[in-house]
């Protein structure tokens, strides 16, 4: 299994909310951990709220960035990365 075939939710003690310009703040209760997201990463995020794969995601964005999917994958991958270590994602069950 290829890490875009997993799927990676918001951590439970994560929560968001929508600012200007379409950017979103996540905030982790626990650590205090701010983050911020641009447009590309909303999308991302609420995608993962929906429970898509990181590869639905990656098609999703191809369709609404018009970007290819090598550039949506590593896009995807190096955010998720990213909110991997700031603890503000997890593994899907």
């Amino acid at each position: 299994m290829t890490m875009l075939d997993q799927k990676f939710r918001p951590h439970p003690q994560v929560v968001d909310t929508k600012l200007d310009e379409g950017e979103v703040a996540l905030l982790h209760l626990e650590s205090k951990i701010y983050y911020s997201l641009n447009l590309t990463g909303e999308r991302i995020w609420q995608a993962l709220k929906e429970g898509l794969t990181l590869k639905e995601i990656s098609q999703r964005l191809q369709k609404e960035f018009d970007v290819n999917a090598d550039k949506a994958d590593s896009s995807i991958a190096e955010l998720i990365n990213e909110l991997s270590q700031q603890k503000l994602v997890q593994i899907a069950d």
